[in-house]
Formats: C-alpha cells, sequence, structure tokens
C-alpha cells in the first residue's frame, strides 16, 4: 500500500475515535489539522492525501479547508475523504472535493458514516475496510456490478430509494442524539 497521509479534524471526538482506528496501521501517517493553521504552504508529497472531518451544517470545517488550500501535494495520486456525522453531509463532501478539484488534486474515494454502518462495520473494522478499499476498489466495483444489468429507469429508482433510506437514517440519528441531550 502506498503511504497515506490523513488530515483530520482534532476538535471533534467523532474523527479522534475513527482515526484512532487509523494510527496503528502500516504506511499511514495522522496529522491534526490545527498545527497547520499557522502555516501558510506546507508540503505532503509522495503520498496519498486523506481529509477526515465532521460536516458542520454543509460546510467544510476551517481547519480542514486551511489544509486544502494551504498544502502542496502529488496531484497525480488519488485521495480520500471520509465524513464521521454531522449535518448535511453531501453537502460538505461537495464542497471538499470542488475545493480539492480547483486546486488540481483528484478525490477518487469518499466515504460517509451511513455507507460505513449499511456495510455493517465495526468501528475497529472501519480503518481496515477503507484501506483495503483504497487499494482494491472493491466498492466501485460492488456499485457497478449491481447496476450493469437495470435500464435508466430502474436505477433512478433504487436510488431514490436508497435516499429515502438516507434520510430516513438520518432523521433517527437525530431523534437518538436529542433523546440523549434530554436525558
Amino acid at each position: 500500500m502506498e503511504k497515506l497521509i490523513i488530515f483530520y479534524d482534532d476538535t471533534r471526538p467523532s474523527c479522534c475515535r475513527c482515526i484512532s482506528r487509523f494510527e496503528g496501521k502500516e504506511n499511514v501517517e495522522c496529522r491534526k489539522a490545527s498545527e497547520y493553521l499557522e502555516k501558510s504552504l506546507f508540503f505532503a508529497t509522495n503520498a496519498r492525501i486523506g481529509l477526515v472531518f465532521e460536516s458542520d451544517d454543509g460546510k467544510v470545517p476551517y481547519v480542514i479547508s486551511h489544509v486544502i488550500w494551504r498544502m502542496n501535494a502529488d496531484k497525480t495520486k488519488d485521495h480520500m475523504i471520509l465524513v464521521t456525522g454531522g449535518r448535511r453531509e453531501f453537502k460538505a463532501i461537495e464542497t471538499a472535493r470542488n475545493d480539492m478539484e480547483k486546486r488540481g488534486y483528484h478525490v477518487r474515494n469518499i466515504y460517509i458514516r451511513y455507507m460505513l454502518e449499511k456495510y455493517k462495520l465495526k468501528e475497529e473494522d472501519v480503518a481496515e475496510w477503507v484501506l483495503h478499499d483504497m487499494e482494491t476498489d472493491q466498492l466501485k466495483s460492488d456499485v457497478k456490478e449491481k447496476y450493469k444489468d437495470m435500464s435508466r429507469r430502474e436505477v433512478a429508482k433504487h436510488l431514490r430509494k436508497e435516499f429515502r433510506q438516507y434520510r430516513k437514517y438520518q432523521k433517527d440519528r437525530n431523534r437518538d442524539q436529542k433523546e440523549k441531550q434530554g436525558e
């Protein structure tokens, strides 16, 4: 496996829990994004880049945006984004991906908490699964296999159903969080 440098938002507990699973892995270097706030330019060459953050109501946290705009990384490699939760995850992913594309970085692997839970991964297995998927593109081939024999109409119907399930998941998760806060 190629070297992977992961920048993460160390102010969020969900990001810190996720990163704790990556820290012991071979060829993975975890860096706190807050340590790079004062730097106007820094280098992360000869490695893939990973960004781990929690959506801030559809926005990318400032520390992660700062990393995107100030780093100098390898533009020939494929990079990764992992969103550990928050509201409006898709909007945050789109923003982070567009920012990286503007800088000339190609984002190939995108992961969200819902997807990891949908695949019924235990928290301790997430890091291995993500690293394996980045290496083999197993998830991408699974999705292609699933949709290859469907018509466009069937694919659209299936995607609408999947989006409804995602929205239900979000509502249930928000309700659970409010109940915990009320206790």
